[in-house]
């Protein structure tokens, strides 16, 4: 399979936007609601571009964007494109430094962020900053850019983009530190060749997006949907339940904690209505916040509750839990007909997936990897890719007799205790954190045979306040439903949450064991569960 040979698509897609008059993308402006039809948005892009170009932004330059999901983050985008430069999209959610020391290891020379407490950041790491919403006194708007090429018009021609990578992404950084790596368009297009295929959606659709486009398969999903005419709403956690209800939708991203609150939104509904317990009452309520047209949710990202799931396929949502990494791209999918609650479905049709024997670490063969090359300073290095290799995901689960897969957890979620057992980790710092009311537990090994956790506690919560000694019961009440080589030896309170800032967290709030064993862990005083 040959994907790797569409070196303009892209481009292709954006130049077919004029054509496309009866398509929209609805976004929000200062929390009011707009639409702008494709030939605007075409038209905003190029001028954009332009005034990008006059700024020094050419073929293979490098621009950051670092922003949350609007309009002018998709005109950034966009622009980027059509001068050949090549994006690198920075979490909106990670603290200044870290997102000025990206941009740097990127080699950016320009960068458009809706955050104006960080233009100076950047420009004092001598980057040229447009603002991707309101003006500043600072730095220039791309509403502003947009009205000078608009003034003094000139001939813009699409840099011609040969057939390397479009934009600069990071992974995770839950089992080490994050890394650049450079994405090609072949990959995520024909991924989503196949979803439409899977998922039965194409130009007539319209895609709800709310997440941030920094997450790799929200521009996925974007770029497809704009070379097939597909209508945008493009929304925020504050606005997604009116957006859904107004605006009917009939596909939704989502991730596990946006679902449990959409799910908790529709049985406010049910209990309000009095819809409790009628027949058909949960899918009343559920069209009340996901809008009448819904044909799929996608959610993804991170294990989402299996009877959460169950219930919402029992009140007739099509909500379909999807399995990737960053680097691999899609690994399981379950779909129509073919969907199992507490799994990640069967493996992509067109890849293969297997488990190592000694560890339980799952393996993907994929012809549609989206790491392309790895980025050093200046260069992007091609990675070469053997068909016939098995990557690694750093993920261990299992596949059933039916072949659905369920995944347990990261490799770092379970450690070996000197018998030879492993335990899981996530299980017993859930059990911990439902017991104690803590904001965030982990649990590591204390010495070479004992687990001892680490209880984080919000001071300004409830639980905030909770003595040494009212954990020390709790965690005896646990222990006492345990496996005796599962149990928590020692355990020490921390009256602070783990984040983004002190690196404990990546920037999608996912917890990095090993920055909270090395920060926390290290220095912890441990106490006693025993007394």
């Amino acid at each position: 399979m040959d994907m790797i040979n569409d070196s303009c698509s892209l481009t292709a897609l954006v130049a077919a936007m004029p054509s496309m008059t009866s398509s929209s993308l609805v976004c929000r402006r200062g929390g009011a609601r707009t639409s702008v039809s494709y030939p605007e948005c075409h038209r905003d892009a190029l001028l954009l571009a332009a005034a990008l170009r006059r700024r020094g932004v050419t073929t293979g330059s490098r621009v950051a964007i670092h922003g949350a999901t609007s309009y002018e983050w998709v005109l950034a985008d966009l622009a980027v494109l059509l001068t050949g430069a090549v994006s690198v999209a920075l979490y909106p959610s990670a603290p200044k430094d870290r997102a000025v020391a990206t941009a740097r290891e990127a080699d950016c020379r320009t960068v458009l962020t809706d955050q104006t407490d960080c233009v100076a950041a950047f420009h004092a790491a001598g980057m040229d900053v447009v603002i991707l919403g309101d003006g500043a006194d600072a730095a220039p708007s791309v509403a502003d850019l947009i009205g000078e090429a608009a003034a003094a018009p000139d001939v813009f021609e699409p840099a011609d983009r040969g057939n390397g990578p479009f934009t600069i992404v990071s992974t995770s950084g839950t089992l080490s530190e994050p890394k650049l790596f450079a994405v090609h368009s072949a990959p995520l297009l024909y991924t989503m060749d196949r979803f439409a295929e899977l998922y039965d959606f194409g130009g007539q659709d319209r895609l709800l997006l709310y997440l941030p486009l920094s997450h790799l398969p929200q521009r996925m999903m974007l770029y497809w949907g704009l070379g097939q005419g597909m209508d945008f709403v493009l929304s925020d956690p504050i606005h997604i339940t009116t957006d859904s209800a107004d605006l009917s939708p009939t596909l939704h991203v989502a991730v596990p904690r946006s679902l449990q609150h959409l799910h908790r939104r529709a049985q406010d509904i049910a209990r309000r209505q009095g819809l409790d317990g009628a027949d058909g009452g949960m899918a009343k309520a559920y069209a009340s916040v996901f809008g009448t047209a819904l044909k799929a949710v996608f959610v993804g990202s991170a294990p989402t509750d299996p009877a959460l799931l169950a219930e919402m396929h029992a009140g007739g949502l099509p909500v379909y839990e999807v399995y990737g990494t960053t680097e691999l791209g899609m690994i399981g999918l379950n779909i129509p007909g073919a969907t199992r609650p507490g799994t990640v479905g069967r493996p992509i049709p067109w890849g293969k997936v297997t488990t190592d024997p000694a560890t339980g670490e799952i393996l993907v063969r994929t012809p549609t990897p989206f790491l392309y090359g790895e980025v050093l300073g200046h260069r992007i290095v091609p990675v070469v890719r053997d068909p016939d290799t098995w990557w690694p995901t750093g993920d261990v689960g299992a596949a059933d007799a039916d072949g659905y897969v369920t995944v347990y957890g990261r490799i770092r979620d379970f450690v070996a205790l000197p018998n030879g057992e492993k335990v899981f980790l996530r299980s017993l710092e859930e059990s911990a954190a439902a017991a104690t009311g803590a904001g965030l537990c982990a649990v590591m090994k204390t010495d070479a045979s004992h687990l001892g956790v680490l209880l984080f506690f919000d001071p300004a919560s409830p639980e905030g306040g909770r003595s040494e000694d009212e954990c020390r019961t709790l965690l005896k009440a646990v222990n006492e439903r345990l496996h005796p080589w599962e149990r928590l030896h020692y355990f020490s309170v921390v009256a602070a949450m783990p984040s983004v800032e002190d690196g404990c967290l990546t920037e999608t709030s996912k917890p990095r064991r090993h920055k909270i064993e090395e920060i926390y862990g290290a220095g912890a005083q441990w106490l006693s569960v025993r007394g």
